[in-house]
């Protein structure tokens, strides 16, 4: 995952703090890393602060990091970690996709945490690798770079890059690391000291399953769910959905209504919306096409159902998203 130092030097690492950076998988992110130096009684990792003009970076929850470096000075950081905030697309600024290149033609390993995978991407610096990312952002992610082999893993390690979905996934991607480093002795005696219980491996799930979410039991309904999950682009008719589920439509129906609560069309709209706003909040897709890739074909009735879901339109809907991401500091 890093790179490592020609001779028993420490693993030197920078973060790149963007503005209203989120600071849960930062913290996750750094203090497996003085956890480790601690125990080990030695200086196994140094870490650098980094933002774009060396001044203090406000997170999203209102808490100030003082930094070291602005790009600048930065010189060659052997591993950078990109550490972004809700609107990666925004923050990346040409001196920053200029900065990362650099690196990266100078045989820098590159990471990043959370919405930071975009931030890579939209830095042209992923294309045929494999990278995770926050579920809210895997829509938007697979739709607007093809290239990149999205996983829906808490983390990714490929070659010199590697990526996680935040939270707390960034304490599994650096435990695994010191893992491999240094061996799993110490990897779990970090993990015992921030009490985190069993380190998922790379290929955990991000979310809950549904069985688990909504309290489903029954195979059949699960079954149509994760079909509606697959073809939100191109839907899938109500007859062959219960056909695929091996029941009938009107069983189909029957069951989500005892157990969701709602009709399966119902159902399957309310997900395809679900990912339309994600796209809109997270990309520069306009209405039509977030509308197209989430399975609706004209923008009026896209327009009308998202009202009817969310109580705005979706062009108000995104003005308010990005003109008031203050509200998350609330």
């Amino acid at each position: 995952m890093f790179k490592l130092p020609e001779r028993q030097r420490p693993i030197r690492v920078g973060f790149y703090l963007a503005r209203r950076f989120s600071i849960l998988p930062f913290i996750n992110a750094v203090d497996p890393l003085r956890m480790a130096n601690r125990l080990s009684n030695r200086t196994l990792f140094e870490w650098r602060f980094i933002s774009s003009d060396g001044k203090p970076v406000e997170a999203i929850n209102g808490m100030t990091i003082m930094v070291d470096l602005p790009l600048e000075e930065a010189g060659f950081i052997p591993n950078v970690v990109c550490c972004v905030g809700f609107d990666p697309i925004i923050e990346v600024r040409d001196p920053v996709k200029s900065w990362l290149r650099k690196l990266n033609s100078m045989g820098a390993h590159l990471g990043a945490l959370g919405a930071g995978t975009l931030f890579l991407a939209e830095s042209g610096l992923l294309n045929g690798y494999r990278a995770t990312i926050h579920w809210q952002y895997r829509d938007s992610l697979v739709e607007r770079f093809p290239d990149i082999k999205v996983t829906r893993n808490v983390f990714e390690i490929d070659r010199n890059r590697f990526t996680c979905a935040g939270g707390t996934a960034a304490m599994d991607m650096m435990l695994h690391a010191i893992g491999l480093q240094f061996g799993h002795a110490l990897a779990a005696a970090v993990s015992d000291e921030f009490v985190t219980g069993e380190v998922r491996e790379p290929s955990s799930h991000q979310r809950l399953s549904y069985r688990t979410r909504l309290g489903l039991t029954d195979l059949k309904i699960l079954r149509v769910i994760d079909f509606m999950e697959r073809h939100i682009e191109d839907p899938i008719g109500l007859p062959l959905l219960a056909e695929k589920a091996d029941m009938s439509q009107r069983q189909m129906e029957r069951l989500f209504k005892s157990q969701v609560q709602m009709s399966p069309i119902r159902f399957y709209t309310r997900l395809r919306l679900q990912q339309a706003r994600r796209l809109l909040h997270q990309s520069d897709m306009n209405v039509l096409e977030a509308a197209v890739a989430s399975g609706f074909r004209t923008a009026e009735h896209f327009s009308r159902s998202y009202k009817s879901e969310f109580g705005v339109s979706p062009t108000e809907d995104r003005r308010i998203v990005r003109g008031l991401g203050s509200l998350d500091r609330t």
